[in-house]
């Protein structure tokens, strides 16, 4: 039976991390976890000693870092399939099964990847990770990072064969590593499932700015594509687009990038005949790098604390009443709108994961702004 071994990497990020573990205790199938911290001061310890029952090994004191941390929980286990997860980010139920499953009818595949999703730190859906596609060919992973980190795992016998984690990196040691299996030839697959969420706020690493990360990526671009720092350009770009900074130094990057980068890109892939990763097709009814819904959207999303939803709260562009929402397939009772909001009364809530469908009566395009929702606390914890 396909086993795992998942390594949870933790600094100071205690108050996330029990979202992580459950998210592990509700699996199914067999798994180790190796829990990394680097010396949190934010209460690790409490957290930890209440996953006694799943942690396969834990250590906490000063280390070399997420990378080392990665690398040497890898070596404490002995699973078939290796993962890490993010002390922020946690698995949809039974994502491990569903992973499990796929390697058990494909033998020779190396790596399966599939969706994630970006929530806020509460928990509340922002958008899908925006590059995963159905690769044709895998050496667009040199492109562009196409695998999002929790919900891409790994035959242990393929990441042996490369040479594990690259623990000089700080930023991009998960992009390193697909490169380097795809390089060697490793066999990808995509698993069309919502596996993991990935919390997206700033004070992350990704949303860092820093210059060494910028650095990272233009030494993967120097190593499998060329020279001119195409797409390290292009995290910038959407990094400050994201971020909405609006100071001196990122009008004038945006002035860069619309006026001078963005015409020479366009004459240098022409004359070159080189071209971009190309994202087909809707995700889940959304455009992949725009909260545009053609018609009707599907937002998958786990949910793990110990808060019952009440009302969801949509903002959308148009707002109107020509919204319908249903969750977890049933219809809902008419919405009202207030202060540029539409408000859907549910029943209380305590499961896992939700799927939850919005669909615009009319015209078929709307934008998607965000969706909260009231939160009130359970009478006991949910089962």
């Amino acid at each position: 039976m396909t086993s795992f071994a998942i390594t949870i990497p933790n600094l100071n990020q205690s108050h996330f991390l029990a979202t992580a573990l459950e998210s592990l205790r509700r699996q199914t199938v067999p798994f180790e976890v190796a829990l990394m911290d680097g010396g949190s001061t934010d209460g690790f310890p409490e957290v930890a000693s209440r996953y006694t029952d799943i942690i396969t090994y834990s250590r906490s004191g000063k280390d070399g870092g997420q990378s080392a941390a990665i690398k040497e929980g890898f070596e404490k286990g002995c699973g078939d399939i290796v993962a890490w997860l993010n002390a922020d980010d946690y698995y949809f139920p039974d994502a491990l099964k569903k992973v499990a499953d796929c390697f058990d009818s494909h033998l020779d595949v190396d790596v399966i990847y599939g969706d994630a999703v970006f929530v806020t730190p509460e928990g509340f859906f922002l958008s899908y990770y925006p590059s995963v596609k159905h690769c044709r060919d895998i050496s667009e992973i040199y492109k562009a990072c196409i695998i999002c980190q929790p919900a891409c795992f790994v035959r242990r016998r393929a990441y042996d064969e490369v040479g594990t984690i690259n623990t000089s990196l700080v930023y991009t040691m998960d992009w390193d590593l697909w490169c380097r299996l795809a390089k060697k030839g490793a066999k990808f697959l995509y698993l069309p499932e919502v596996l993991a969420a990935v919390r997206y706020y700033e004070g992350t690493k990704t949303l860092s700015c820093s210059l060494r990360r910028y650095w990272e990526i233009y030494r993967i671009e120097l190593l499998y594509n060329h020279f001119i720092p195409f797409i390290t350009i292009e995290f910038m770009d959407y990094d400050v687009m994201v971020l909405n900074k609006q100071t001196k130094s990122t009008k004038a990057f945006r002035h860069f990038y619309n006026k001078v980068y963005t015409p020479f890109k366009s004459t240098y892939h022409k004359v070159f005949q080189r071209q971009d990763v190309s994202y087909e097709g809707l995700l889940y009814g959304f455009h992949r790098w725009d909260p545009i819904v053609e018609g009707t959207c599907k937002i998958h999303l786990p949910w793990y604390e110990k808060q019952f939803w009440r009302n969801l709260k949509l903002k959308a562009e148009p707002l109107d009443r020509n919204y319908e929402i249903t969750i977890d397939g049933k219809k809902l009772q008419p919405s009202s709108l207030a202060g540029g909001i539409l408000i859907q009364p549910i029943p209380p809530s305590n499961g896992h994961a939700h799927e939850i469908g919005i669909t615009r009566k009319g015209e078929e395009s709307w934008r998607f702004c965000s969706l909260t929702s009231d939160l009130i606390e359970p009478v006991q914890d949910p089962k």
